[in-house]
This record gives structure tokens, C-alpha cells and sequence, in this order.
């Protein structure tokens, strides 16, 4: 029997008459139309002429609107529109979502109609649109949350909407990936899936270390362990100070692992520091890595290098506090000192003479 990854190997190995003449052999019409779709962009990926491509995202589109089946039709038209978006087609992937929506709309039963919508949201957040693909969740959410049906059914569902926010957040920079995780988390844990809200409060954790470098495939790999491709991979798609605090997001998440490396990541990094131009955030950005990674020498060192009172005066708080849970608290005050902004300095002298007493 002929499968999806069966195909896609095919096309992969660029037998795309092969891959397509077996697509017929597929008995779901939307794994039809996946197969089409994955075709399609394998054969960009390769270089082959733009209107071979163009007719099969043609015959997914013909196979998904005439499909009596609206759970298929708003599905299929939000692969197409994945597709046409990753293809450059933005036009025609607007349109192609804004169908799935209609689409959607016709889907009589709830648990089917807020999947589908999630669905649709998961492609639509592929595209880098977070806003209207939370927006869709939340629509999706709720949908099912209302449906009256039985409670392990409506579990399930909203189970189905969890994965799809984990997956969307798996395909976002971290930034936009936080809030998915958030929310994927949340349900999880809510419906006490213990396991999955353990894996997903890990990727949330990696997401917020990893603000400035977090594309999907370096959190991928930190995530499974890889860390010297990790690197590898900030080393080459970033520069300056992006690369810096790159190196040292990933050393702060090497050693939240417990992973002893970590010193040798930061020691490598701050080699660099020289030949970098720092703008107030990434020295700030700079000296609160290096505070939580406990080289408070080299943070105070960036941090006396920040002009904005503001970004300083946190930063200079930060290492001060550091200090004072190391119990130096005679050097916690000469930092805390060093605070521009006057409520800062008092109220962070104030916090290492509690700590100092307790």
C-alpha cells in the first residue's frame, strides 16, 4: 500500500513521474492532496520549470474543491494556501486561505469544524502570520470548548488544538513561538497531559533563552542535543552581536541542562567581543546572559559600557543580585552603587541587605 513518506521519498530522489503516478494508489483525497503539495515544493527545492509546479498545486486545488466533504476542502485549501505562500504566490495564497475559512464555516459537527480551524491556523502560522493564526486558534478553541458533546470527545479535541499550537510553535522564530507554547502548555497541562506539558514547558524555556537566535532548526537541535551544530548553524546565519549573544543563549541553555560544556561555549564566545560593535540592547542583552550564565566580572564589564540609564541601571541590578545570592555581598553593594537611576540603587541595596540578613 502506497503512503504519504512513500512519495515523498520518490520525489526526493527526484523520480517525480514515479511519485506522481502512485498518487492515485493514496485513499484519502486530502493525502492526496498533501502528496501533490509535497511534490510541488520538492520540485521547486530542485530547480524544475515553475509551471510544472503550478499544475500541481492546479490538480490539488481541483481534487480539494470538488471533494463533497467540507472538513476535506477546508483542510486541503489550507495546504494549498501553505503552498502557494511558500512558493511566493501571496496573492493566491490569501485567497486560497480565506477559502478555507468559508470552507470551514459549512462543517456541521463542532469537534470537526474547531480541528479544522486549528488546522488552518497551523498553515496560516507556517506563513509567519502569528496574529491571525492565534486568532484562529482561539476561534477554534472555543468551537470545541462549546460543543455539546460528550467530555472525552471535546478532551480529545482540544488535545488536537494543543499539538497544532506545539507544531506552530515548532515552526515559528521564538518570539512568535512563546505564546503558542503558552497556550499549548496550558491545555496540556490543564487536562493533565503530564508528559507532552513537560515536553512543550521545555521548548517554552528555549524559546525565552533563545530571543535573539531562535530560529526553529538551532532550537531543534539544542533541544536534541546537537549543540555543536547548534552553534555551527549562529555561526553562519548571523554576525556581529547577534552571534555573540547567539553563542551565549545557547550556553545558557546548555548549562539549564546541566551540561558542563557550557563554559568552554561562553570562554569561545567572549573572544569575539573585541571585533564587535554593541548597540545599549545587546550590551544589555550581553550582560544578563552573562549574569545568569555566573561570569559576573565579564557582565559587569558590558554593563559599564551601556549609555541608557534605564537598560544599565538593569543590568548593574541584575549582577548586584547575582552577587548577593553568592553571599559577596560587601561586592553586591559596590555594583548596586554603580546604579544610575537613584530608585533602583535603593531599592537593590535595600533587596542585598534583606538577603545579607536571611
Amino acid at each position: 500500500m502506497t503512503t504519504l513518506e512513500d512519495i515523498r521519498a520518490l520525489a526526493e530522489r527526484g523520480q517525480f513521474e514515479d511519485a506522481l503516478g502512485r498518487i492515485e494508489e493514496l485513499d484519502s483525497r486530502l493525502d492526496q492532496i498533501k502528496a501533490l503539495i509535497d511534490v510541488a515544493i520538492i520540485m521547486k527545492e530542485k530547480g524544475n520549470p515553475e509551471d510544472w509546479i503550478i499544475g500541481l498545486i492546479e490538480d490539488a486545488e481541483y481534487i480539494a474543491g470538488h471533494c463533497k466533504d467540507p472538513y476535506t476542502r477546508t483542510v486541503g485549501y489550507g495546504i494549498i494556501a501553505f503552498a502557494f505562500h511558500t512558493l511566493g504566490y501571496y496573492n493566491e495564497a490569501s485567497e486560497a486561505f480565506n477559502t478555507a475559512i468559508d470552507e470551514a464555516g459549512k462543517i456541521k459537527d463542532p469537534l470537526a469544524r474547531g480541528q479544522a480551524i486549528a488546522t488552518v491556523a497551523y498553515y496560516i502560522a507556517t506563513t509567519g502570520d502569528a496574529e491571525t493564526a492565534m486568532e484562529l486558534f482561539n476561534t477554534a478553541f472555543e468551537v470545541i470548548a462549546r460543543a455539546e458533546v460528550e467530555y472525552r470527545a471535546k478532551v480529545d479535541g482540544l488535545l488536537r488544538v494543543a499539538e497544532l499550537l506545539e507544531n506552530a510553535g515548532d515552526a515559528l522564530f521564538s518570539k512568535n513561538a512563546i505564546e503558542f507554547y503558552r497556550i499549548a502548555f496550558d491545555i496540556f497541562d490543564k487536562l493533565h497531559v503530564n508528559q507532552r506539558a513537560g515536553v512543550v514547558e521545555k521548548k517554552l524555556q528555549l524559546a525565552e533563552i533563545t530571543s535573539e537566535t531562535g530560529l526553529p532548526e538551532i532550537r531543534r537541535a539544542l533541544l536534541e542535543g546537537r549543540y555543536h551544530y547548534a552553534l555551527a548553524l549562529i555561526r553562519r546565519k548571523f554576525r556581529g552581536a547577534s552571534r555573540l549573544i547567539g553563542e551565549l543563549e545557547a550556553a545558557l541553555w546548555m548549562k539549564r541542562v546541566n551540561d558542563p560544556t557550557y563554559i568552554d561555549v561562553v570562554e569561545e564566545a567572549l573572544k569575539e567581543t573585541r571585533e564587535v560593535e554593541l548597540s545599549p540592547a545587546s550590551a544589555e542583552r550581553i550582560a544578563t546572559l552573562l549574569t545568569q550564565l555566573g561570569s559576573l566580572r565579564e557582565a559587569l564589564a558590558f554593563a559599564q559600557l551601556i549609555d541608557d540609564a534605564t537598560r544599565k541601571s538593569s543590568a548593574l541590578r541584575g549582577i548586584a543580585l547575582a552577587l548577593a545570592e553568592r553571599e559577596e555581598y560587601e561586592d553586591a553593594e559596590k555594583v548596586a552603587e554603580l546604579i544610575p537611576l537613584p530608585h533602583v540603587r535603593e531599592e537593590t541595596l535595600r533587596d542585598i541587605e534583606t538577603m545579607s540578613l536571611g
